[in-house]
Order: C-alpha cells, then structure tokens, then sequence
C-alpha cells in the first residue's frame, strides 16, 4: 500500500493554532487598559453620583448670613433711567435712598428657606399657551437669591463640573401653575441628577383631614351610589360616582386656590402695593409715581387677555385673582388626570359589587386621590452635575 504524503492539512491547523495563540497574546496586552477604563470610568460615575448628593444637601442647608432686596427694585430703576437716562440708578444717592424705602433684610436664613420663598413670590399661571406673572414686585428677591446660590456652588464645585440649579412649586401636582427658578446652562444626558423636597415658607392646615372634611358630602354620595349598585345598571353607578368624583376635585381646588392666595397674593402683592405707593414717591421723580399700580394694570391686563377672567371694579386684586385661577386650575387639573377618574369610578365599583372592597375602602381610595392631585406645602429642588472634561 502506498502512502500519499500530503502536508497542506497540517499546515493550516498550524496556521489556525498560530493565529488563536496570536489573539490572546493581544488579549493579555490589551485587556488592562480596557478594564482601567471601566473600572475608571465606573470609579468616576460613583465619585460624582455622591458628590452631587452632597452638594445638594449642602446647598439646602447652607446658610446665608445677610441677604437684601428691594420690594419693586426693578421696577424704580427702570422708572428712574426712564426719567433721568440710562445710568441714574448707579447714583449713590439714589441707592441708599432706594434700599431705606423698600429695602428688606433678612438674616440667618438657609437656602431652602430662601429658594422656596423664592418660588412662592414669582407666583406664574401657565395657561392656553402663554404664562401670566402675577407678582412683579419681588424680581431683585429672585436675582439676588441667584447670586447667592451661585457663589456657594462655585465655591464648592470649582471648575471641574457644570451645574444646573431649579426650584420648582407646583401646588395642583402636574398643572402648569407656580412658581419656579433655573439657574445654569441646558442639562446634557450624561448630567447627573438629584433632587429632594423643600417645605413651602408658611404653615396651612391643607391635610388629609381638612381634605376629607372639604368633601364629605360627595364621599357619603358615593357611599349610597355603591349600596345601590346591584339594583340599577352598572354605567349609572360609574356615572354617579365619577361625577361626585370631579365635584369633589373641583372643591378641593376651589379651597386650595383661596389658601394660596391669601399665603402668596395678598401677603405679598397687596401688602408691598400699599407700602411701596406710600414711600416711592421720595426716591422716584415726579408725583404720585405709582409703581405698584403700574405693575398691578400690567398683571390685570395680562388676565384680561382670557375669556376666564372677568374684571369686577369692587373687588380687590386678590378676590379678581382668586376667581381667575379657579377656573384656570379646575381646568388645567382636568386636562391633566383626563380619564382616570372614569378608571378610578369603574375600579373601585368593581370591587364593591365583587366583595373585595367595602364602602369605606372605596371611599377612602377616592379620598386619597383626590387629596393627592395637591401639593401646597413643598416646592421640587434638583441639582445636576456634569464634568467638564468628560
């Protein structure tokens, strides 16, 4: 028998086992720079996720020693360039007269304390596509605030990071109606995030309870609706009780509307108005200057733009106000939760009829939405952070 040498197999295999010994050497070389990178990269993701929690905190709760503004600042140094030409506002005169007639200190303050009052004075209804401001007199509050809050975050942060700062209060939860405040450039997706609640500047006794009581009547109505399922057709039991439901949220937003006004409104526009008029006249040029009134005419006219507002000459500000936002709020909440109520009506009818639930279960569910559509007490602080080299 003869033998066929032929060495071309052999060949290959060493060929293949040359290559694959050739990849893993590569492998060992390359493999510690690749997991250097992920191990740094991860090193880093960890380092500015926690220092962005701290920094938070510590921007809450940093204090400020002294901080001041002028009630309606903006506004009398507009009016006095208008009077006298663009820089007259620099004049030293002007300044310390300025700060003696509508100055306000405070002292000691934390900078959730002074964010939230923030939010709470640029009071803004966003509504058919345009925003209505309805407290002009606190801009220097605002800006000043901002500077503030600056200088803390450029000390902490130095030059490594980038940084954006909001406030955000908003009273009916996802309705475009509050105040808020931003401070820094546009947020990247590679920005790390924190936020937390800081509690709104004043005490109200909008609670669970105050809510329960608002609309008892509705709760007990519903309460019959579902006793009486069983003997008429289901959609009129859904129906029934998806009307009390938006009765119920109409009233606690009616409430609710009138407990914010009187905390931000009155406490701030109608006070400031009748100080400022009887001051302003002694730093300002000219008689009867006015500068509450003005803005106040620019706030009524901006209102007066929607069909919703009706101007009565016999009441005041807040009352005209009160009113207004009543209907913008009913509205915009319904827009928002369009739908679950019908959910909520043909859930808990549902479990009624199939023994799951009780009437006081389903009363205290429809009870503890309606209460969760508002958020008076806390305003929404986020800080993100992003480095600056990455």
């Amino acid at each position: 028998m003869k033998m066929i040498k032929d060495t071309r197999g052999f060949s290959s295999s060493i060929d293949v086992l040359l290559f694959l010994v050739l990849v893993s050497v590569s492998a060992v070389l390359v493999a510690p720079a690749m997991v250097g990178n992920i191990q740094l990269t991860a090193l880093h993701d960890t380092s500015a996720a926690g220092h962005n929690s701290q920094v938070i905190q510590s921007l809450q709760n940093g204090r400020v020693n002294d901080f001041s503004y002028a009630v309606a600042g903006t506004q009398m140094d507009f009016l006095l360039n208008e009077n006298l030409g663009p820089g007259a506002v620099d004049s030293g005169v002007y300044q310390t007269g300025k700060e003696l007639v509508a100055g306000r200190e405070i002292e000691h303050k934390i900078f959730a304390d002074l964010a939230s009052e923030s939010v709470a004075s640029q009071f803004t209804i966003y509504h058919a596509g345009r925003s209505v401001r309805l407290n002009l007199l606190t801009d220097e509050y605002r800006d000043n605030m901002d500077v503030q809050m600056r200088d803390n975050l450029d000390m902490q942060i130095g030059d490594r990071y980038n940084y954006n700062v909001s406030v955000v209060w908003r009273p009916f939860r996802d309705v475009p109606i509050g105040g808020e405040t931003h401070m820094g450039p546009k947020v990247p997706d590679t920005a790390y995030v924190e936020s937390s609640w800081i509690a709104m500047p004043y005490c109200t006794e909008f609670t669970r309870h105050h809510v329960e009581v608002l609309i008892a009547d509705e709760l007990k109505a519903i309460g019959v609706n579902l006793e009486s399922a069983n003997e008429v057709p289901r959609e009129d039991t859904e129906e029934q009780i998806t009307g009390h439901i938006n009765v119920a949220i109409n009233r606690t937003v009616d409430e609710a509307v009138g407990t914010i006004v009187t905390m931000t409104i009155e406490r701030t526009i109608e006070r400031a108005q009748t100080a400022v008029n009887q001051q302003v006249d002694s730093v300002v040029p000219g008689s009867n200057s006015g500068i509450s009134d003005i803005i106040m005419d620019e706030v009524l006219a901006e209102l007066k733009d929607d069909p919703a507002f009706i101007e009565d000459a016999g009441l005041e500000l807040s009352e005209q106000i009160t009113g207004y936002m009543q209907e913008v709020a009913r509205e915009e909440v319904h827009a928002v939760i369009a739908g679950e109520v019908d959910v909520l009506a043909s859930g808990i009818t549902d479990k009624y009829v199939s023994n799951v639930a009780t009437g006081e279960e389903a009363k205290d569910e429809v009870l503890d939405y309606v209460f969760s559509r508002i958020d008076i007490s806390r305003a929404r602080m986020t800080l993100a952070l992003w480095d600056r080299n990455w």
